[in-house]
């Protein structure tokens, strides 16, 4: 009777161990990865006849500049208040307008590329904000669009929670990807490519027969150049945030050095040494402590594999933990590390905010 009672007390301990290491909150936070950067194959792609139709060339709104020279933008908005290189081949011209966003890539004095965002962002005929259900009448999207350039075929395949969240139209001369929030249905932004910068981007699951995309390896060098993004996408990182939750009716968030400095050294060890995050509290709570900060309602968002900024806000507004912790209407301040191939906000409700 004993040894069955120490059987059965084993088992329960067992059943109990087994059942938090399953089913319990995690303590370690939810890093979110890219899930297209591991769906690259190289095949024989066959050109077939699909439903989708493309939509002639654009004559309204800010996709109408693709292929145009910067100069254009230059004249319509002015200098743009920040230029920067990205991880591909333009350069980022930044413009912060009145309830509008744009980040235009620029190669060659040429725009490839546009995001814009913002409640006043000009992406006709479609307006941010707006339902995205006017996009899937008749046949808008295409899910599994073929480019062929000079170095191949290139196919990519849109997933279900792809045309949830960032669907593709294409127009003639260029694709335009809508960013939506799949919780409300509403277009959030909206970016614009000339179809050999999608080919090179790769939001999606791809498949190629021809050259492969080479891409810069984030992970084996940390250069001047690399410091040099870095800083300027953890601003991007920052604004698009704000707007954001600007867009759902949130007051922005202030900036912390502080903060900035606990993401970035968290950020920095993550990519040089491949350590797991453990929580907040523990992991950068303590640090804040210790730098004097009183605060309130600690979260964090970190993402993994992405390489532009606009690919990650999307990817955090249509996760429920991450989205949540972004559109916290309890925090007023936040801090951002980018190193590698790894991106960091926390967020915090700063108390010495709330007594000033």
């Amino acid at each position: 009777m004993k040894s069955i009672l120490i059987k059965l007390l084993f088992i329960l301990l067992g059943s109990i161990f087994l059942f938090y290491l399953f089913y319990s909150p995690s303590s370690k936070f939810d890093i979110l990865e890219n899930p297209a950067k591991d769906k690259v194959s190289h095949k024989q792609i066959e050109k077939k006849i699909t439903h989708s139709v493309k939509q002639p060339a654009l004559t309204e709104g800010i996709g109408q500049y693709i292929g145009k020279p910067i100069d254009v933008l230059t004249d319509k908005f002015g200098y743009p208040n920040r230029i920067y290189s990205s991880n591909f081949s333009y350069r980022n011209f930044v413009y912060k307008l009145k309830d509008a966003y744009y980040i235009v890539g620029v190669k060659d004095n040429r725009i490839k590329m546009i995001y814009a965002t913002g409640k006043d962002a000009d992406v006709a005929p479609y307006e941010i904000l707006s339902p995205s259900g006017k996009m899937f009448d008749g046949s808008n999207i295409v899910s599994e669009p073929i480019i062929s350039t000079q170095d191949g075929d290139y196919q990519f395949q849109l997933s279900e929670a792809d045309i949830k969240t960032q669907a593709l139209v294409e127009y003639e001369g260029l694709f335009m990807q809508a960013f939506i929030d799949r919780f409300t249905g509403k277009i959030m932004a909206v970016r614009y490519l000339s179809p050999d910068t999608l080919v090179e981007m790769q939001p999606y699951a791809m498949s190629y027969n021809g050259k492969t995309i080479e891409k810069k390896l984030k992970d084996e060098v940390h250069r001047i150049e690399e410091i040099a993004i870095n800083s300027n996408e953890v601003l991007t990182m920052f604004e698009l945030t704000n707007t954001m939750r600007e867009l759902n009716e949130l007051e922005p968030l202030d900036t912390n050095e502080i903060i900035n400095h606990t993401a970035q050294f968290q950020v920095a060890k993550l990519s040089n040494e491949k350590q797991q995050v453990t929580s907040v509290e523990d992991e950068i709570g303590s640090k804040l402590s210790a730098e004097g900060i009183d605060y309130h309602h600690l979260s964090q968002n970190i993402a993994y594999n992405f390489e532009d900024v606009p690919g990650v806000i999307n990817s955090w507004m249509n996760s429920v933990e991450h989205r949540n912790n972004l559109l916290n209407k309890n925090i007023n301040a936040m801090g951002g590390g980018i190193s590698g191939s790894y991106n960091s906000l926390i967020f915090l409700e700063d108390l010495s905010l709330k007594e000033d």
